[in-house]
């Protein structure tokens, strides 16, 4: 019964110790130029996603499918975001410059619900590059890219077109 006790209070103790230690002698790599390791994504991805899932309680209002709503979102992404998440009509690109590497939106689509991403675009994710954009965009605004990003792997027919369309230019007065 001693043995048992001396491995838990080892475990409880001397471990994290290990780990705070490794930490201090600045042994963990942290230079954006290479992926992180395999277990430090997993421990960030779960912490982030679980962050996420608990603090995004606010219903989405219904008219989430809205074709205006989806082009006003889109219309943002594309002025705003599109620079870090990736252009609607272009090939996703690599990211070393971010742990975690920002995720290209055109290419793989969200995981998240639109209340999570109506979330994570309001206030930004701590550390990451996910900057808040809770005080720049009306409500109305940050639901339209909210519903923009779950529909953006399944745009309707002529949504995207409507998104990318140059606005028409004032004709020229003499």
């Amino acid at each position: 019964m001693k043995i048992f006790w001396l491995g838990f209070l080892a475990a409880i103790f001397v471990l994290p110790l290990a780990v705070a230690t490794y930490f201090r002698l600045g042994f963990a790599d942290v230079q954006s130029d290479t992926p992180p390791s395999t277990w430090e994504s997993k421990i960030m991805g779960v912490a982030v996603r679980q962050a996420i899932v608990r603090r995004a309680t606010q219903q989405p209002p219904a008219d989430l499918e809205n074709e205006e709503r989806l082009v006003e979102g889109g219309k943002l992404y594309v002025n705003g975001c599109a620079g870090c998440h990736g252009e609607l009509d272009k090939p996703p690109g690599k990211d070393w410059s971010h742990f975690p590497p920002v995720p290209q939106l055109p290419a793989i689509g969200t995981h998240y619900t639109a209340a999570q991403s109506y979330w994570i675009v309001k206030h930004g994710i701590r550390m990451t590059a996910m900057s808040a954009y809770g005080p720049f965009y009306s409500e109305q605004q940050l639901w339209g890219i909210a519903a923009f990003l779950q529909n953006i792997r399944s745009l309707p027919p002529g949504v995207q077109e409507r998104i990318l369309a140059k606005p028409a230019s004032p004709p020229a007065s003499n």
